[in-house]
């Protein structure tokens, strides 16, 4: 049983009434507001000491587990066995039976891009959703036919050729035979996917030229339609970019789509997302809905700045501006950091210590291409130092090897300036880390956010990097070893990421369909439960507030369709949640699970 003890009566006092001691009792505590008992409480508190439940499950011991737990308010009251926790029940308590399901402390994705691709998703095309070419095609018709001639329309992203039937993507033929009217910018792994509509919006012919560290697709002279690298930025329409966060959708538009997703994340036992690359009018949306009492889901908010283009004095100062404004936080929503800030990008460019095996579109023919870095080194490290002067803390894009040695570089400057261990400075995806790498970041007391892109994507990655470096991705059983502490997350663009998509690639290294990659990498189930919810709470020092189901700490937890740490390793990606708490308020209810649960415990 957890940090709980009921409240009795010293046994050498005489015994009173009931009434009155149901009374006195009253006055010394209110009851709880809802109990769930008959269950399985992964608390995800130290791992190792047998809970009740008994024997190991199949990823290791059962670890501490408690048969039900009380909420009072917004917090955890109580944590222990069911005769303890159902003796605390009183007039107008909430009693759920779990009848031997299991409850976790409420998901925390650590990197997700949420009120953006929210937007992407809710008003355009849910492009994850689509295992077709013609299932897009078909999407693209209705969607034109309900918006009319004229307006753009948008996907989120999440697909890429080698998960579609064919093994390839719409052509811009087809694109622009489902949607002539209307210029059209999909989404997909290896650019934006664009038709002509879209290009004559945005000015582009076959004339214009390929950007710097950009890439524009063409068939001979004639154009394919695919922007990749920097020539994404192209691709514009009414003045605002297509690919940026910036002004494509209305406060009011984005609101409407947060609204959706949210209950989309609560279905799959999600309740904190970290959310990259805010713009101070991202900030005031997420503001407004938090001041209308409107989230579901609680939000750590990271800045956007322009870090390759503006000068280092004028990102200080916009940053200085942000953190003195009517900024309000709270439980639901706070300022965490600075970034996403890249190093280099994402897998077509990730910056490599050995040459791609096979050229990205980026690459332009380059022989010996080995990725793209956004910013010198030097400009880099003078942003750190100045960062660290100014009390803020970063959170920085670096996925290639090299890419991780120029973070650390930087980093290290700046830690010899004013010490930084101890700020949690964020190494964000590390997705080639190397040995070498372990002990600088742990000296500098770095938490690495880290993600389960090969579960969906790994075909590109063997493809581009070369079977061998893929296999090695997400090394996450090596920087757990050594002591770092390791949150998980997602980074996709799907509305919701199912992070048990992620439990299953790091604890099995099993991708969708392609096999098993690296089992040296694996983690147990308790490591990647932890690195859902105490680890995620540590990346945004929140840890005294959530990523445990224990006496004092926020009431957010997740009842699972399956057991957490028996169902078969083939079944936990399809894992979901039958009932989210957030805040002592259900958020989501699935409709096979039979709860009574009052009104006003609902959200």
């Amino acid at each position: 049983m957890a940090d709980w003890k009921p409240a009795r009566r010293p046994p050498e006092r005489p015994a009173r009434p009931a009434a009155e001691r149901s009374a006195r009792q009253s006055a010394r505590r209110p009851y709880p507001d809802l109990i769930l008992h008959g269950g399985k409480i992964l608390t995800s508190g130290p791992w190792g000491t047998p809970g009740p439940s008994g024997p190991s499950g199949p990823s290791g011991p059962s670890g501490p587990c408690a048969e039900a737990l009380a909420v009072h308010g917004d917090r955890i009251a109580a944590v222990g066995r069911d005769d303890d926790i159902l003796g605390l029940a009183g007039p107008g308590t909430a009693v759920v039976p779990l009848d031997g399901r299991t409850v976790v402390p409420g998901l925390n994705d650590s990197h997700h891009h949420l009120l953006n691709r929210s937007a992407r998703a809710f008003h355009g095309i849910r492009l994850d959703q689509l295992t077709s070419v013609p299932l897009i095609l078909t999407a693209l018709r209705e969607k034109a036919r309900r918006l009319g001639p004229g307006r753009v329309i948008f996907s989120n992203a999440g697909n890429a050729a080698e998960l579609l039937d064919e093994g390839r993507t719409p052509t811009l033929a087809e694109l622009d035979d489902a949607a002539p009217d209307n210029p059209v910018v999909l989404t997909f792994e290896d650019g934006l996917h664009v038709n002509t509509a879209m290009m004559r919006l945005s000015g582009v012919d076959a004339r214009t030229p390929a950007p710097p560290q950009g890439a524009i697709g063409r068939s001979g002279g004639t154009l394919t339609g695919v922007f990749s690298g920097t020539a994404r930025r192209l691709i514009h329409g009414g003045g605002s970019s297509a690919v940026g966060d910036n002004g494509i959708f209305t406060a009011e538009e984005s609101c409407s789509a947060l609204l959706w997703a949210q209950r989309e994340l609560n279905a799959v036992g999600i309740t904190s997302v970290r959310n990259p690359a805010l713009s101070p009018l991202d900030v005031a949306v997420y503001q407004a809905m938090g001041e209308r009492g409107e989230l579901t889901v609680r939000v750590a908010m990271d800045l956007d700045v322009d870090h390759v283009n503006e000068s280092v004095d004028a990102i200080i100062g916009q940053l200085a501006a942000l953190r003195n404004g009517p900024l309000r936080e709270d439980a639901w929503l706070r300022l965490n950091g600075v970034g996403e800030l890249w190093i280099d990008r994402s897998t077509d460019g990730m910056l490599l210590s050995r040459p791609y095996r096979s050229l990205p579109l980026v690459a332009d023919g380059r022989h010996g291409y080995q990725g793209i870095q956004c910013v010198s080194a030097g400009r880099f490290t003078e942003l750190m130092v100045a960062l660290n002067r100014a009390g803020w803390r970063p959170l920085v894009h670096a996925g290639g090897d090299l890419a991780i040695d120029l973070l650390l570089d930087a980093f290290e400057k700046a830690h010899g300036d004013i010490p930084i261990d101890g700020r949690r400075w964020v190494l964000d995806h590390a997705h080639y880390g190397r040995p070498h790498h372990i002990e600088r970041v742990r000296a500098l007391g770095l938490v690495v956010a880290m993600q389960y892109h090969p579960y969906l994507y790994y075909p590109l990655f063997a493809q581009l990097h070369g079977a061998d470096r893929a296999a090695e991705i997400f090394p996450a059983a090596s920087w757990l070893d050594a002591g770092i502490v390791v949150a998980g997350g997602s980074d996709y663009s799907k509305v919701p990421a199912n992070l048990f998509e992620g439990v299953a690639f790091w604890t099995t290294r099993a991708t969708m369909k392609w096999g098993t990659t690296a089992l040296h990498h694996r983690v147990t189930r308790e490591q990647a439960l932890r690195m859902l919810t105490r680890n995620a709470a540590y990346l945004t020092f929140e840890e005294h507030l959530k990523g445990a189901l224990e006496p004092g700490k926020l009431a957010d937890l997740a009842v699972l369709s399956g057991d957490y740490l028996r169902v078969p390793d083939d079944e936990l990606a399809s894992l979901t949640s039958l009932l989210t708490v957030a805040g002592g308020h259900v958020v989501h209810q699935d409709p096979g699970f039979d709860a009574l649960v009052p009104e006003r415990l609902r959200r």
